[in-house]
């Protein structure tokens, strides 16, 4: 076994999940392809650029120099930090479109949290129900407020 080649395809698997949670979190059609900017570790992504392009659906990627230069070609976007390398997708949006979309995204979470609590908090679910669907309410419960947490984040980097 390779074990400097396994740690690269870790590091691959790494920024790929990342640049497909970034889609994710920007709701991106799965196919559509956009471009990807980065800031840090340059050897690696210029590597594995074109494994990125393709297992990730991306246009390009660039490689920024400064952190001024990433702060403003992401302004607008979420940014992933897998390991050394910042990365963030350069995608046009419509500030207004997007803002309800997020409010629309925020207000579905609350709404799941405020039923997940409401089943915690009832005495007779959490005695009759098996550990295991308690734990995973509570997981729900956490998912549910990290999500809210993060879209709160986004909502507030579009500004006003």
């Amino acid at each position: 076994m390779d074990a400097q080649a396994d740690a690269w395809v870790a590091r691959l698997k790494e920024v790929v999940g990342a640049c497909r949670n970034l889609r994710s979190q920007m709701n991106l059609n799965p196919g559509q392809r956009v471009p990807l900017v980065t800031l840090g570790d340059a050897e690696f992504i210029t590597q594995a650029r074109p494994l990125l392009m393709a297992l990730a659906r991306l246009s390009e990627v660039s490689v920024l120099g400064d952190e001024a230069a990433f702060a403003q070609a992401t302004r607008l976007s979420p940014v992933a930090n897998p390991g050394a390398a910042r990365l963030g997708l350069q995608v046009e949006i419509d500030l207004p479109v997007e803002r309800a979309r997020l409010r629309k995204e925020i207000d579905r979470s609350l709404a799941e949290i405020t039923k997940t609590q409401a089943k915690l908090d009832n005495e007779s679910f959490v005695a009759r129900a098996p550990a295991a669907v308690v734990d995973q309410e509570r997981a729900r419960l956490d998912d549910f407020t990290l999500t809210v947490a993060r879209l709160q984040d986004q909502l507030a980097a579009l500004g006003p």
